[in-house]
Protein backbone atom coordinates (compact mmCIF):
# COMPACT_ATOMS: atom_id res chain seq x y z
CA UNK A 1 0.00 0.00 0.00
CA UNK A 2 1.82 3.42 -0.70
CA UNK A 3 -0.41 5.76 1.65
CA UNK A 4 -0.07 9.70 1.21
CA UNK A 5 -1.19 12.26 3.42
CA UNK A 6 -2.91 15.96 1.68
CA UNK A 7 -3.79 18.75 3.93
CA UNK A 8 -6.62 20.94 2.77
CA UNK A 9 -8.09 19.11 0.53
CA UNK A 10 -12.07 20.29 0.32
CA UNK A 11 -11.13 21.99 -3.18
CA UNK A 12 -8.84 23.22 -5.23
CA UNK A 13 -5.92 22.08 -5.68
CA UNK A 14 -6.04 20.20 -2.74
CA UNK A 15 -8.91 17.73 -4.28
CA UNK A 16 -7.47 17.54 -7.44
CA UNK A 17 -4.44 16.09 -5.47
CA UNK A 18 -6.67 13.86 -3.76
CA UNK A 19 -8.31 12.24 -7.64
CA UNK A 20 -5.34 12.21 -9.43
CA UNK A 21 -3.46 9.61 -6.43
CA UNK A 22 -6.44 8.01 -6.04
CA UNK A 23 -6.73 7.14 -9.76
CA UNK A 24 -2.97 5.81 -9.58
CA UNK A 25 -4.01 3.64 -6.52
CA UNK A 26 -2.83 5.20 -3.95
CA UNK A 27 -4.20 5.27 -0.26
CA UNK A 28 -5.14 8.71 -0.08
CA UNK A 29 -5.62 10.15 3.67
CA UNK A 30 -7.55 13.46 2.71
CA UNK A 31 -7.64 16.33 5.29
CA UNK A 32 -10.31 18.34 5.30
CA UNK A 33 -12.10 20.13 8.33
CA UNK A 34 -15.79 19.50 7.53
CA UNK A 35 -17.17 15.88 7.90
CA UNK A 36 -19.33 16.51 4.79
CA UNK A 37 -16.48 17.31 2.37
CA UNK A 38 -14.73 13.99 3.53
CA UNK A 39 -17.91 12.23 2.38
CA UNK A 40 -17.70 14.06 -0.89
CA UNK A 41 -14.37 12.97 -0.80
CA UNK A 42 -14.48 9.46 -0.01
CA UNK A 43 -16.70 8.97 -3.31
CA UNK A 44 -14.25 10.11 -5.54
CA UNK A 45 -13.25 6.84 -6.73
CA UNK A 46 -10.32 4.57 -5.45
CA UNK A 47 -9.10 4.57 -1.91
CA UNK A 48 -9.72 7.84 0.08
CA UNK A 49 -9.52 8.15 3.78
CA UNK A 50 -11.38 11.39 5.08
CA UNK A 51 -9.27 12.78 8.22
CA UNK A 52 -11.07 15.70 10.23
CA UNK A 53 -7.46 17.45 10.12
CA UNK A 54 -7.82 21.83 10.70
CA UNK A 55 -4.05 22.11 10.67
CA UNK A 56 -4.03 24.76 13.48
CA UNK A 57 -5.43 22.38 15.63
CA UNK A 58 -2.40 20.62 17.14
CA UNK A 59 -5.05 17.99 19.07
CA UNK A 60 -5.96 16.97 14.95
CA UNK A 61 -2.70 17.01 13.79
CA UNK A 62 -1.60 14.77 16.86
CA UNK A 63 -4.99 12.40 16.34
CA UNK A 64 -4.05 12.40 12.53
CA UNK A 65 -0.39 10.98 13.00
CA UNK A 66 -1.93 8.33 15.28
CA UNK A 67 -4.17 7.39 12.98
CA UNK A 68 -1.94 7.00 10.30
CA UNK A 69 0.79 5.16 12.43
CA UNK A 70 -1.77 2.30 13.34
CA UNK A 71 -2.97 2.32 9.67
CA UNK A 72 0.25 2.02 7.84
CA UNK A 73 2.25 0.07 10.44
CA UNK A 74 5.85 -0.61 9.66
CA UNK A 75 5.18 -0.24 5.84
CA UNK A 76 4.72 4.04 6.96
CA UNK A 77 3.79 6.92 4.38
CA UNK A 78 4.88 7.20 1.00
CA UNK A 79 4.30 10.89 0.45
CA UNK A 80 3.35 14.22 2.66
CA UNK A 81 1.37 17.36 0.65
CA UNK A 82 1.68 20.24 2.70
CA UNK A 83 -1.30 21.95 0.88
CA UNK A 84 -3.46 23.64 3.14
CA UNK A 85 -3.18 27.31 3.36
CA UNK A 86 -4.42 30.61 3.94
CA UNK A 87 -4.08 34.79 2.82
CA UNK A 88 -4.92 37.72 4.19
CA UNK A 89 -4.89 41.05 2.05
CA UNK A 90 -4.05 44.19 2.79
CA UNK A 91 -1.52 46.75 3.28
CA UNK A 92 1.42 46.48 6.00
CA UNK A 93 0.41 49.32 8.07
CA UNK A 94 -3.53 47.91 8.55
CA UNK A 95 -2.74 44.72 9.28
CA UNK A 96 -2.83 43.31 12.86
CA UNK A 97 -0.70 41.35 14.38
CA UNK A 98 -3.46 38.71 14.51
CA UNK A 99 -3.51 38.66 10.45
CA UNK A 100 0.24 38.06 10.60
CA UNK A 101 0.05 35.66 13.31
CA UNK A 102 -3.08 33.47 11.53
CA UNK A 103 -1.59 33.56 8.55
CA UNK A 104 2.24 31.84 9.67
CA UNK A 105 0.37 29.52 11.83
CA UNK A 106 -1.06 27.91 8.84
CA UNK A 107 1.13 28.20 6.15
CA UNK A 108 4.21 27.97 7.81
CA UNK A 109 4.60 26.45 11.59
CA UNK A 110 1.93 24.18 10.77
CA UNK A 111 3.42 22.13 7.94
CA UNK A 112 6.89 22.17 9.75
CA UNK A 113 5.25 21.51 12.31
CA UNK A 114 3.56 17.94 10.70
CA UNK A 115 6.02 16.98 8.45
CA UNK A 116 8.74 16.76 12.15
CA UNK A 117 5.36 14.57 13.30
CA UNK A 118 5.64 12.39 10.15
CA UNK A 119 9.00 12.10 9.87
CA UNK A 120 9.45 8.42 11.53
CA UNK A 121 6.49 7.13 9.15
CA UNK A 122 7.94 8.74 6.23
CA UNK A 123 11.31 6.92 6.74
CA UNK A 124 9.52 3.91 7.51
CA UNK A 125 8.03 4.64 4.23
CA UNK A 126 10.55 5.59 2.13
CA UNK A 127 8.28 8.97 1.56
CA UNK A 128 9.27 11.99 0.21
CA UNK A 129 7.57 15.80 1.00
CA UNK A 130 5.47 18.14 -1.00
CA UNK A 131 4.88 21.60 0.23
CA UNK A 132 2.87 23.75 -2.09
CA UNK A 133 4.16 27.27 -2.09
CA UNK A 134 3.38 29.95 -4.32
CA UNK A 135 5.42 32.07 -6.96
CA UNK A 136 4.41 34.92 -4.12
CA UNK A 137 7.43 33.04 -1.98
CA UNK A 138 9.51 34.77 -4.84
CA UNK A 139 8.06 37.40 -5.93
CA UNK A 140 5.93 39.66 -2.74
CA UNK A 141 2.79 42.02 -4.92
CA UNK A 142 1.64 44.56 -3.08
CA UNK A 143 -1.38 43.63 -0.60
CA UNK A 144 -0.35 40.12 -0.09
CA UNK A 145 2.46 40.78 2.36
CA UNK A 146 1.99 38.88 4.91
CA UNK A 147 0.72 35.45 2.14
CA UNK A 148 3.99 36.25 0.34
CA UNK A 149 6.17 36.62 3.57
CA UNK A 150 4.88 33.32 4.65
CA UNK A 151 5.24 31.55 1.62
CA UNK A 152 9.19 32.83 0.79
CA UNK A 153 9.84 31.55 4.88
CA UNK A 154 8.09 27.79 3.16
CA UNK A 155 10.61 28.29 0.62
CA UNK A 156 13.48 28.51 3.05
CA UNK A 157 12.40 25.60 5.35
CA UNK A 158 12.04 23.35 2.10
CA UNK A 159 15.53 24.19 0.43
CA UNK A 160 16.84 23.49 4.12
CA UNK A 161 15.08 20.27 4.84
CA UNK A 162 15.95 19.27 1.19
CA UNK A 163 19.01 19.14 1.99
CA UNK A 164 19.14 18.20 5.22
CA UNK A 165 17.29 14.75 4.59
CA UNK A 166 19.12 14.12 1.48
CA UNK A 167 21.97 13.58 3.77
CA UNK A 168 20.09 12.09 6.35
CA UNK A 169 17.65 9.27 4.99
CA UNK A 170 17.78 9.71 1.23
CA UNK A 171 14.15 11.38 1.74
CA UNK A 172 13.25 13.60 -1.05
CA UNK A 173 11.90 16.83 -0.74
CA UNK A 174 9.95 19.69 -3.06
CA UNK A 175 8.52 22.75 -3.27
CA UNK A 176 5.67 23.34 -5.47
CA UNK A 177 4.77 27.02 -6.86
CA UNK A 178 1.84 27.90 -8.62
CA UNK A 179 0.71 30.89 -10.04
CA UNK A 180 -2.81 31.86 -10.61
CA UNK A 181 -4.82 28.44 -10.36
CA UNK A 182 -8.58 28.31 -11.51
CA UNK A 183 -10.31 26.97 -8.19
CA UNK A 184 -13.17 27.84 -6.00
CA UNK A 185 -10.63 30.40 -3.96
CA UNK A 186 -11.99 33.39 -6.06
CA UNK A 187 -15.29 32.92 -5.38
CA UNK A 188 -15.44 31.67 -1.84
CA UNK A 189 -15.63 34.80 0.46
CA UNK A 190 -17.65 37.76 0.34
CA UNK A 191 -16.75 41.52 0.68
CA UNK A 192 -14.05 43.36 0.47
CA UNK A 193 -10.20 42.24 1.06
CA UNK A 194 -10.90 41.53 5.01
CA UNK A 195 -7.51 44.28 5.47
CA UNK A 196 -8.98 47.27 3.04
CA UNK A 197 -12.12 46.76 5.02
CA UNK A 198 -10.54 48.39 8.08
CA UNK A 199 -9.69 51.05 6.11
CA UNK A 200 -12.71 53.38 7.82
CA UNK A 201 -10.47 56.49 8.48
CA UNK A 202 -10.66 58.83 4.63
CA UNK A 203 -7.06 58.68 4.80
CA UNK A 204 -6.92 55.01 4.33
CA UNK A 205 -9.13 54.97 1.20
CA UNK A 206 -7.29 58.13 -0.27
CA UNK A 207 -3.85 55.90 0.00
CA UNK A 208 -5.15 52.75 -0.75
CA UNK A 209 -7.94 52.63 -2.85
CA UNK A 210 -6.43 51.79 -5.81
CA UNK A 211 -5.37 48.75 -4.00
CA UNK A 212 -8.60 47.86 -3.65
CA UNK A 213 -8.92 48.09 -7.66
CA UNK A 214 -5.66 45.91 -8.83
CA UNK A 215 -7.31 43.17 -6.07
CA UNK A 216 -10.46 43.10 -7.71
CA UNK A 217 -8.70 42.96 -11.30
CA UNK A 218 -6.53 40.01 -9.76
CA UNK A 219 -9.32 37.86 -8.44
CA UNK A 220 -11.54 38.40 -11.28
CA UNK A 221 -8.22 37.56 -13.87
CA UNK A 222 -7.32 34.19 -11.40
CA UNK A 223 -11.25 33.71 -11.39
CA UNK A 224 -10.98 33.39 -15.22
CA UNK A 225 -7.55 32.43 -16.59
CA UNK A 226 -6.04 30.77 -14.12
CA UNK A 227 -4.43 27.26 -14.95
CA UNK A 228 -6.35 23.81 -13.81
CA UNK A 229 -5.76 22.64 -10.28
CA UNK A 230 -4.73 19.32 -11.97
CA UNK A 231 -1.94 20.90 -13.43
CA UNK A 232 -0.76 21.18 -10.16
CA UNK A 233 -1.74 18.19 -9.23
CA UNK A 234 0.74 16.35 -11.76
CA UNK A 235 3.39 18.94 -10.49
CA UNK A 236 2.71 16.92 -7.18
CA UNK A 237 2.12 12.88 -8.88
CA UNK A 238 5.70 13.84 -10.32
CA UNK A 239 7.61 15.25 -7.06
CA UNK A 240 6.09 11.67 -5.23
CA UNK A 241 7.20 9.13 -8.00
CA UNK A 242 9.76 9.93 -10.25
CA UNK A 243 13.16 8.58 -9.54
CA UNK A 244 14.81 12.09 -9.48
CA UNK A 245 12.15 14.47 -8.71
CA UNK A 246 12.79 18.18 -9.20
CA UNK A 247 13.90 20.38 -6.57
CA UNK A 248 10.95 22.93 -7.68
CA UNK A 249 7.91 22.81 -9.96
CA UNK A 250 6.84 26.32 -11.20
CA UNK A 251 3.24 25.82 -12.58
CA UNK A 252 1.50 27.67 -15.28
CA UNK A 253 2.62 30.80 -17.61
CA UNK A 254 2.46 33.65 -15.04
CA UNK A 255 4.63 31.89 -12.57
CA UNK A 256 7.47 30.82 -14.74
CA UNK A 257 7.04 34.15 -16.01
CA UNK A 258 7.17 35.59 -12.49
CA UNK A 259 9.98 33.12 -11.39
CA UNK A 260 12.53 32.90 -14.36
CA UNK A 261 12.41 36.29 -15.28
CA UNK A 262 10.85 39.16 -13.28
CA UNK A 263 12.05 37.56 -10.07
CA UNK A 264 15.73 37.34 -11.20
CA UNK A 265 15.70 41.49 -12.71
CA UNK A 266 17.17 44.48 -10.57
CA UNK A 267 15.00 45.31 -7.77
CA UNK A 268 14.32 49.07 -9.76
CA UNK A 269 12.93 46.72 -12.95
CA UNK A 270 11.33 44.32 -10.67
CA UNK A 271 8.97 46.90 -9.11
CA UNK A 272 8.37 49.05 -12.26
CA UNK A 273 7.45 45.63 -13.74
CA UNK A 274 5.09 44.78 -10.67
CA UNK A 275 3.24 48.19 -11.11
CA UNK A 276 2.54 47.59 -14.64
CA UNK A 277 1.41 44.59 -13.90
CA UNK A 278 -0.77 46.23 -10.94
CA UNK A 279 -2.09 48.98 -13.69
CA UNK A 280 -3.45 46.09 -15.51
CA UNK A 281 -5.47 44.70 -13.06
CA UNK A 282 -7.02 48.28 -11.95
CA UNK A 283 -7.63 48.59 -16.01
CA UNK A 284 -9.28 45.28 -15.91
CA UNK A 285 -11.36 46.03 -12.57
CA UNK A 286 -12.91 49.40 -13.98
CA UNK A 287 -14.32 47.31 -16.51
CA UNK A 288 -15.94 45.22 -14.27
CA UNK A 289 -19.35 45.92 -13.05
CA UNK A 290 -20.47 48.18 -10.64
CA UNK A 291 -22.07 45.79 -8.81
CA UNK A 292 -19.06 43.05 -9.13
CA UNK A 293 -17.95 41.69 -5.41
CA UNK A 294 -14.66 42.37 -4.15
CA UNK A 295 -14.17 38.94 -2.78
CA UNK A 296 -11.58 38.25 -0.03
CA UNK A 297 -8.19 36.63 -0.14
CA UNK A 298 -8.64 34.60 2.63
CA UNK A 299 -9.70 30.89 4.21
CA UNK A 300 -8.65 28.99 1.59
CA UNK A 301 -5.99 25.90 0.26
CA UNK A 302 -4.89 27.48 -2.34
CA UNK A 303 -1.28 28.17 -2.22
Amino acid sequence: MRAALVTGTSSGIGEACVRRLAAGSWTVYAGVRRPEDGERLAGVGGDVRPLILDVSDTEQVDAAVDRLQTDTGDQGLAGLVNNAGIGVGGPVEYLSDEDWQRVFDVNLFAPVRLSRLAMPLLRAGHGRIVYIGSVGGRLAAPGLGPYAASKHALEAVAEAQRQELRRAGGLFVSLVEPGEVKTAIWDKAQGELAALDQMRDEQGHERYGWLLEQSKGFLDEGRRQGVDADRVARAVEHALTARTPKRRYLVGPDAKISGHVISKTPDRVRDALVRTNGRRWETRARKLPADAPAQAYTDTDRP
